[in-house]
């Protein structure tokens, strides 16, 4: 147990140190504690959970869904009054948060957990404010089963199948073959357990179906009777080991209102100087790769910058740049650009710079004269500075920043 005291005292520093106004550390305590119930790890999903909710973040959302799983976890523990006190602090972080369509789904599930302590007046008024706060398609189903589990806790078994006439919602389902059950209506209860078997996983909807025709299947013969009796035994054992595995997350909840929020304080301490060196060693590192990086980078740059002077220079030394850079054939000229200048008419192009565009910012690259690139273009040099700008414009620069603006795409 220490080291599980340990774990949660880390975990909730590192909540503090680091997500204490940061809502993306926040978050990924949110994302593990999910994927560690995906797993099935329930305790340390929770620890993940109670941490999150220690962390300082302005995203009231985030810290809705938090509570919401805690809660989820609560409920399926069947200690539905403490589910419905952490269903409300969801509900409250919802409201702040604006995200009227998760505050309609946490009243519903508050009324849900009302239904299961027997409370059927305060669970339909929780659906009726849950349905006028946000009228949603699948809202407006998730109340319908809340309605039905509401009467089938109060026992009013016709109102059930009133309410779960859908089949194609598993839930519905289950309450319907409970109602018949309870009705002493053997076929009809027998055939939607059946239903239910041949398309779930879900293990107390199992147990419960089992159940249901171990009492209500008339057509079973002995030895089916016995072969069921047996699965449902291994189903039973599956929710027993859960069912303690929640418990033990739920008692962090228990023991995390009790302290006030500030649990296991002993164990922060440790954690937080092991946090302490953990955090030295990932600075050291990180400082030293981006030297490293900076370094490569550098020199990569620094050998583009030769690359580029070098295919200058053979520019400069040529008689009819017309000729050698095949002006006349755009896909040819941008072809020996891209050899020079290491990729550079490529790189306008992905600009969104048209081949007019392209040329010029070539000849304005190599250096020529507004009479040369005139002549280049075959166009008067007064219209050039004007052209100039309008490229300029497209690469977000004004004209006599468009040369500078140039050398740096070449360089990337």
């Amino acid at each position: 147990m220490r080291y599980k005291l340990f774990l949660f005292g880390l975990v909730l520093v590192a909540g503090l140190l680091s997500g204490c106004g940061h809502k993306d550390e926040v978050r990924s305590l949110y994302e593990r504690g999910k994927a560690l119930r995906a797993e099935e790890k329930e305790e340390e999903a929770m620890y993940c959970f109670l941490a999150a909710t220690h962390c300082k973040t302005g995203d009231e959302a985030l810290l809705g869904r938090i509570y919401s799983n805690i809660a989820n976890m609560c409920r399926e523990a069947d200690q539905h009054e403490l589910a419905y006190r952490v269903y409300t602090e969801a509900m409250h972080h919802f409201a702040l948060s604006g995200d009227t369509l998760a505050y309609g789904y946490a009243l519903n599930n508050m009324a849900w957990e009302q239904a299961a302590m027997g409370h059927k007046d305060s669970a339909l008024m929780l659906v009726n404010e849950a349905v006028a706060v946000y009228p949603y398609e699948p809202l407006l189903a998730k109340v319908k089963e809340s309605r039905a589990a509401a009467c089938l806790f109060t026992e009013e078994y016709d109102s059930v199948l009133y309410w779960t006439k859908d089949e194609t919602n598993d839930y519905m389902l289950t309450l319907r073959a409970q109602a018949y059950s309870f009705l002493s209506i053997e076929d009809s209860a027998a055939y939607y357990a059946h239903l239910l078997i041949s398309r779930t996983t879900d293990l107390f909807t199992l147990n419960n179906m089992y159940y249901i025709l171990t009492h209500n299947d008339a057509e079973a013969d002995k030895e089916t009777i016995v072969a069921r009796s047996s699965e449902r035994a291994d189903v039973q054992k599956a929710i027993e080991l859960r069912h303690g595995r929640l418990m033990q997350a739920v008692q962090l909840v228990k023991d995390d209102q009790k302290s006030s929020g500030r649990p296991y304080r002993i164990y922060w301490l440790i954690g937080l100087i092991i946090l302490a060196v953990i955090l030295a060693v990932w600075a050291w590192f990180i400082n030293h790769k981006d030297h490293l990086l900076r370094t490569e980078h550098h020199q990569l740059e620094k050998g583009r910058r030769e690359e580029i002077a070098r295919g200058l220079q053979l520019l400069h030394e040529v008689e009819d740049i017309r000729v050698e850079l095949a002006w006349d054939q755009y896909a040819e000229m941008c072809r020996r650009i891209d050899k020079l200048f290491h990729g550079l008419a490529s790189k306008l192009q992905e600009q969104g710079l048209n081949e007019q565009d392209v040329r010029i910012c070539i000849l304005v690259f190599i250096g020529l004269s507004h009479k040369e690139v005139a002549e280049m273009l075959n166009c008067s040099p007064k219209s050039i500075g004007k052209l100039k700008d309008l490229t300029a414009k497209k690469l977000g620069v004004s004209g006599g920043q468009l040369q500078s603006k140039i050398e740096k795409i070449a360089i990337l």
